[in-house]
């Protein structure tokens, strides 16, 4: 009996055998080897595995092989029905089984093909306790609009043509004939694949003597379609003037005309902008300084000639290595890092810091006093600058600075950087901001003369801005200095009241002749005033002094 039973099972498993063996066949499909299937339609894959007619499979499944390390389930057989269990969600719906026990084979039937559905798929069939599989790809094709043609333009007797069509897949084949059927050589041809589908745009040129209908057509290779389009190029009535010159000779004066108007404006508009500068710096009491080269008026500079802002630095912006006095008016950089909490409005990487100050309107002149640094940037920035990491300080970046980049480089740091040419190292820096005219100009006070102005439509909150940099080889450890710090130690002006001629208490003021138009030379000569004031207004006045350049 164990012996009958052993050979019976012998047997079944020969037979399962035999069925798997009905063709010498490999064990996978050729990848080259693809179904095609139109976008939209139906899709069916038969399974490269050979079965004996009759032949029911256990299990079959097929999957979806995106890669060779995984791979995910489009349809399940098992046990005589169709399975939805672990199938993909994007296939759920779309697919089943097809058998044909005549023939001995099974086959994949996908619905509504998606382009997403193009790529390798596997088959597996299970009968008895063996397993075969086979691989078989399939092709979305996707027939594109119809061409269309227009003129590029005209060039020395050629018509420049150009194709253009969306929606092919795979990439279609376009060509150019000549009314005789000639196929033209193209002058470009561009491809671009757009969700999926292609677009492409493919251009061409006759001469402006054909006549007839020139041609585009688009090939599909795969679906083995095609579209065309013509377009007829006629030729012109007798006595007809070619609509390429009347195009010329309409265009060509056009175009000469607003060239001029457009100089004609925008010199307009840099004089009324002059204009506006000089009468807004009048009114704020500024001098206009005319700079000349070679005997022409180049630039106007504005100076100011305003009270100083009393400026303090805001010790929440400072970066940690910064060590700022106890007015608020001194910085220099330390040579370690100093425990303050590290809130969003301090700078952790650049070392620098602000002044306390909010500008959202108005005039505003301070100095910096820059000594022999080697180093230093200053000027104005935006409140909302990023604090944090590297910056990068252009005014599209809400920066309006100059710095000293060496001994004798200076820069604004425009975009990209503006070199400056000083006759004179700067030992004290004045910044003016004038926010509704868009100014801010930065000034040596020592020799009274311009450095550079930045212009722009200022929004939002300003702030001064200080960065006294890194200690250059130990050449750069003096600090940055508010002027208004400089001026309380430098003595009063007031003469003592046992000098000549001013017994009584009378007061001497120090004026500078430069703070005076050119026309006012003549009543204020350039030396120092004596101006008499009575004995009980002395104490009150000491101290007193005058903004010069």
């Amino acid at each position: 009996t164990e012996m009958a039973s052993s050979s019976g099972s012998w047997l079944s498993s020969c037979l399962v055998a035999l069925m798997f063996l009905r063709l010498p066949l490999p064990l996978s499909g050729d990848a080259d080897d693809y179904l095609l299937a139109p976008l939209g339609g139906t899709a069916e894959l038969p399974c490269p595995i050979p079965l004996w007619p009759v032949t029911m499979p256990t299990v079959v499944t097929w999957l979806r092989s995106p890669s060779p390390d995984r791979s995910q389930v489009v349809h399940v057989f098992r046990d005589g029905r169709d399975r939805e269990e672990g199938v993909m969600p994007e296939y759920k719906g779309r697919t089943a089984l097809r058998r044909d026990p005549r023939e001995g084979s099974v086959s994949l039937e996908i619905r509504h093909v998606r382009l997403e559905d193009r790529g390798l798929y596997q088959c597996e069939v299970q009968i008895g306790n063996l397993t075969r599989d086979g691989i078989v790809t399939l092709q979305v094709a996707v027939l594109g609009s119809d061409p269309y043609i227009h003129v590029k333009g005209y060039d020395a007797g050629w018509i420049q043509l150009v194709c253009r069509s969306a929606g092919w897949f795979p990439q279609p084949l376009a060509q150019w004939k000549d009314p005789q059927g000639r196929v033209l050589q193209p002058l470009s041809d561009v491809h671009v694949l757009e969700a999926g589908l292609f677009r492409i745009a493919v251009s061409s040129r006759v001469r402006d003597s054909t006549l007839g209908n020139v041609s585009c057509t688009v090939h599909n290779l795969a679906l083995g379609q095609e579209k065309t389009t013509a377009m007829l190029i006629a030729a012109p009535s007798p006595g007809r003037i070619s609509s390429s010159t009347v195009a010329l000779a309409v265009i060509l004066p056009v175009l000469g005309i607003l060239i001029i108007v457009g100089i004609y404006l925008i010199w307009k508009q840099r004089r009324s902008k002059e204009n506006l500068l000089s009468d807004h710096a009048k009114e704020k009491g500024n001098y206009i300084y005319r700079i000349k080269s070679r005997g022409q008026i180049t630039k106007n500079i504005f100076f100011p000639l305003l009270h100083e802002l009393a400026v303090t630095l805001d010790p929440d912006t400072a970066h940690p290595k910064l060590i700022l006095s106890e007015d608020r008016r001194r910085v220099k950089l330390g040579e370690r890092r100093q425990p303050v909490p590290d809130g969003p409005q301090r700078f952790d990487f650049v070392v620098s810091v602000l002044g306390a100050e909010y500008f959202t309107a108005g005039c505003h002149y301070w100095e910096v006093d820059v000594g022999d640094k080697t180093k230093w940037a200053l000027g104005v920035c935006s409140e909302s600058v990023s604090r944090k990491g590297k910056i990068t300080a252009t005014p599209a970046n809400g920066h309006w600075l100059v710095r000293q980049s060496s001994e004798k480089e200076y820069e604004a740091l425009t975009s990209p950087q503006t070199m400056l040419r000083l006759k004179e190292p700067p030992k004290c820096v004045g910044i003016f901001l004038d926010y509704e005219a868009g100014i801010i100009s930065f000034y040596n006070v020592t020799s009274r003369s311009h450095i550079f102005t930045f212009t722009h439509t200022f929004s939002g909150p300003l702030r001064p801005f200080f960065e006294p940099c890194l200690h250059d080889g130990g050449k750069n450890t003096a600090p940055l200095i508010i002027c208004s710090e400089l001026q309380k130690s430098e003595p009063p002006t007031v003469r003592k009241p046992e000098e000549k001629g001013h017994a009584n208490g009378d007061v001497t003021m120090n004026v500078n002749p430069s703070l005076f138009p050119p026309q006012a030379l003549e009543i204020f000569p350039p030396r120092d005033m004596i101006l008499p004031w009575p004995s009980d207004l002395a104490p009150a006045l000491q101290g007193l002094k005058v903004p010069s350049f």
